[in-house]
């Protein structure tokens, strides 16, 4: 019912932006000596979460447009585990749980994708470019419905102090089944209050094709190990 395909809009947009959360590259370290190979997760600088093997658990919340007459706000939990492969490539998995009402009608979301993260380490920073593909399921007044989704993406971890870097993007994501895309710029920062527990934030602006734009606000903690 249109109705129901108003709100699967709205709230897929915290679910195509989950990947970001599993940016991650791994550093070398460079000696005149033979050394035995190391973890990724040793050569943790204990800034950001660009070299780090991490797992991480947050809330979000969406502020809606509202302009075609559907939910003003949506609500949910993710879960993000990343792991670094090798110097140059992570990969990342992560879970969303999602909930919105409107008139009556409440429909909740899942989604589980897999990602994977390309980076170049620089002076400056760590550009990286995100690829991620998964599958949402949606239930809503007793109707079921699932779609493939996939994201592409490109940004930067600039290191701000020792313990806290900030990473804007730009990601363009898309749900084949339900025939919806769009665009999203954000930013999101990280502040690492031991080497091991960090706290992170999330600001991040959905243009939605066809559908209700929308404002999204996150924030969690992540372990680092």
């Amino acid at each position: 019912m249109k109705q129901n395909k108003n709100l699967k809009s709205t709230i897929l947009a915290v679910a195509l932006s989950l990947g970001v959360g599993s940016i991650a590259s791994a550093q070398q370290a460079t000696t005149s000596a033979p050394v035995a190979p190391q973890t990724a997760s040793t050569t943790d600088s204990g800034t950001g979460l660009l070299g780090s093997r991490y797992l991480g658990a947050g809330y979000d919340y969406l502020a809606i447009s509202n302009s075609s007459g559907g939910p003003n706000r949506a609500d949910g939990l993710e879960v993000v585990y990343n792991q670094p492969i090798t110097a140059n490539l992570d990969l990342g998995a992560d879970y969303s749980w999602l909930r919105a009402r409107f008139a009556g009608v409440r429909e909740t979301q899942q989604t589980a994708e897999l990602n994977a993260v390309g980076y170049t380490s620089l002076d400056w920073g760590k550009p990286f470019a995100l690829a991620s593909a998964g599958w949402a399921w949606s239930r809503a007044a007793g109707t079921n419905d699932d779609s493939f989704l996939y994201k592409v993406g490109v940004g930067v971890e600039l290191p701000v102090v020792k313990a806290f870097s900030v990473s804007p993007y730009v990601d363009f994501a898309r749900a084949t089944g339900w025939n919806q895309s769009e665009v999203d710029f954000g930013v999101k920062a990280e502040y690492r209050v031991t080497k091991q527990v960090g706290v992170y934030g999330r600001v991040q602006y959905d243009s939605v094709v066809h559908s209700d734009n929308a404002t999204e606000f996150g924030a969690g903690v992540n372990y680092h190990f």
